[in-house]
């Protein structure tokens, strides 16, 4: 629990730079065509990005677990540096089409600006697939808080060019290139820290190929959410890029936090995979994501209005942003869910897991671009969040059928739900007594009452998990 509790913190501080450069953006740029074109090239390489940085870890921790030594790292550095640049490449020279096929809808100078985002923004892949392959290997020496902690250099850049009040195609241009130099510097600051890893006799497997299909399904499901919150309009991409970053990062990350931890330790020791401990992190993602996820759900209204509100963030902008808030709230139950029968199915002995992989990955697909084609006319953004939701439940639930022998005899504790039950009510109650210190006082005091509502009700929460002796659930 500790790496994971170090990770999350770190990754929290990250939510927070996310959530302040989509501020700084709704602030300058507003739900505009600039913002669309920005935010599509940055979402698209940088989710891949995000996507390989979870996905890849499948690979790398049981690679670097098996050759540890200095001179197969640097072999495998050199892999990891040629596939990137590749990639890079790739991209770079197929940005135009690709902004062309993924939204058709942008034209002129909105089309060609996100092609030039996404020709910058591409030289960053190999830096960041290096970053995946230190952070592997320092995850198995044990140490997760610094590789989460430097990662968030790419952001803080970006948010040091959109808090300069540069105009709108100049900040684009800079903050492009600031993701690419923080990057590098992320590199910089995990590689000397990178030693070769005592072997023990590790028999984990590469997850090769159920890596490349995680990572072929996410890009997919990715390119789908984009193109069908591009046909929604002028503002579609804009929408759900902040929705998203408020609503379900906070969530997602602390999804990644509990699992990712739990799958280098099961990567290392074959018999700490019990279905206890897949009993503890569900339970103890489920509780953490009630708590987490209904705040948010709860403070929707005052963040659409008094954080994001201002400056080109107008009204109607406004208006079409809080039900898209509403429903992200949901996708980290299912990513979660999904995420951790990952693991579980891959870190079973003797069986190959890509097949099934490849299953819950269609399944995934065909309920996001389903639904998505159905219900965009009808409710616009919302239905492209909708299908995230409901998109990994699927894939989860493919999953869990594949693995119902062993996963059969897990339960989830009624004891930490209902806390974060009691936690939730806290929060709700002591919004509603600072709402009156709210009003008139503008995004800082509306981020204080909610930080305040937040720490009443998480100090709720652990009082009575102490109370009930079940801290215990974060001990998997």
């Amino acid at each position: 629990m500790k790496a994971g509790l170090s990770q999350f913190l770190a990754q929290l501080l990250g939510l927070a730079l996310a959530v302040a450069i989509s501020v700084a953006i709704s602030h300058s740029l507003g739900a505009s065509d600039q913002a669309d074109a920005f935010l599509l090239g940055r979402r698209l390489v940088t989710g891949l990005q995000e996507l390989l940085a979870q996905v890849l870890t499948l690979v790398f921790l049981p690679m670097v677990a098996i050759q540890a030594d200095r001179r197969a790292l640097w072999r495998l550095a050199g892999w990891v540096a040629l596939a990137g640049v590749g990639v890079a490449a790739a991209f770079a020279m197929l940005s135009g089409p690709i902004v062309a096929a993924i939204a058709p809808e942008m034209t002129g100078e909105a089309a060609h600006l996100a092609a030039r985002v996404i020709a910058v923004l591409s030289a960053s892949l190999p830096l960041a697939l290096l970053g995946v392959l230190a952070g592997a290997a320092l995850n198995l020496r044990g140490s997760f808080g610094w590789p989460a902690l430097v990662r968030l250099m790419p952001r803080l850049m970006v948010l040091a060019v959109f808090l300069m009040a540069l105009d709108a195609a100049q900040a684009v241009s800079w903050a492009a290139m600031a993701f690419v130099l923080g990057n590098g510097v992320a590199l910089a600051l995990m590689v000397p820290f990178v030693r070769a890893v005592p072997a023990k006799g590790s028999t984990a497997r590469p997850h090769v190929a159920a890596a490349l299909l995680l990572v072929a399904g996410g890009q997919a499901a990715l390119w789908i959410e984009t193109a069908l919150a591009a046909r929604a309009g002028v503002g579609g991409v804009t929408l759900l890029e902040m929705a998203q970053r408020v609503a379900a990062l906070l969530g997602n990350t602390l999804a990644l936090a509990l699992v990712m931890p739990v799958f280098a330790k099961w990567t290392a020791d074959p018999a700490a995979r019990t279905v206890r401990a897949l009993s503890s992190v569900v339970t103890a993602g489920l509780a953490l994501l009630i708590l987490t996820q209904g705040a948010l759900a709860l403070f929707a209204p005052r963040i659409v209005a008094d954080v994001l509100g201002q400056g080109a963030f107008g009204p109607e902008d406004q208006a079409a942003l809080l039900p898209v808030l509403w429903v992200m709230v949901l996708p980290p139950f299912a990513t979660l869910l999904a995420r951790v029968m990952v693991i579980w199915l891959l870190t079973r002995p003797m069986e190959a897991g890509a097949r099934w992989i490849s299953v819950s990955v269609a399944a995934d697909l065909v309920v996001r671009s389903g639904l998505g084609l159905w219900l965009v006319p009808q409710i616009g953004v919302s239905a492209v969040a909708l299908g995230m939701v409901l998109g990994p439940m699927a894939s989860a639930c493919v999953l869990g059928a594949v693995c119902w022998q062993d996963v059969r005899a897990a339960r989830i504790g009624v004891g930490p739900v209902v806390a974060a039950g009691l936690g939730l009510g806290a929060i709700a109650v002591a919004a509603w007594g600072l709402s009156l210190v709210w009003q008139g006082t503008g995004a800082l005091g509306a981020l204080a009452g909610m930080a305040v509502a937040g720490l009443v009700g998480l100090t709720v929460f652990l009082a009575v998990l102490r109370a009930r002796n079940q801290l215990s659930i974060f001990r998997f």
